[in-house]
């Protein structure tokens, strides 16, 4: 997973870090990752307006082009550490991205698309106030 990871990320030239901010709250910033190998940790700067603790954490990178075509992306699930003077971003699990392919099919299929979501997170199928919303547009047009 690590060799795989750090090719995936040198793809990108920033990433998203998501960290727990002192609260407990998701903070996130975009940041540089720098493989170190032998600690099979990734160096990342977080800046001390963050106040993140350690803790839970996670990389996104990813690009697309204007027409959010020819995209790419990887996520990587792991925990935040403090690394002496500063931070260390150590992997447990990677998600390489869905690609256009999945995401076309996501727009193309809104409703199969929200069916698998519910039936996978065992969720009611939501009641629509179809009613309120015509109302809003309604509003919104004046």
């Amino acid at each position: 997973m690590w060799d795989d990871l750090v090719r995936s990320l040198a793809r990108y030239p920033t990433v998203v870090l998501t960290v727990l901010d002192g609260a407990g709250y998701p903070f996130s910033i975009r940041c540089v990752p720098r493989p170190d190998p032998a600690g099979r940790v990734f160096a990342v700067d977080v800046p001390g307006y963050v106040g993140a603790r350690a803790g839970p954490a996670g990389l996104l990178g990813h690009v697309h082009d204007d027409d959010l075509w020819n995209m790419s992306n990887v996520v990587a699930y792991g925990e935040l550490e403090r690394d002496g003077d500063g931070w260390g971003f150590r992997a447990r699990r990677t998600v390489e991205g869905a690609g256009p392919r999945n995401s076309l099919r996501t727009q193309l299929r809104p409703r199969g698309s929200a069916r698998r979501y519910i039936r996978r997170h065992d969720l009611e199928w939501p009641e629509v106030p179809w009613d309120r919303l015509h109302t809003i547009y309604v509003e919104a047009q004046r």
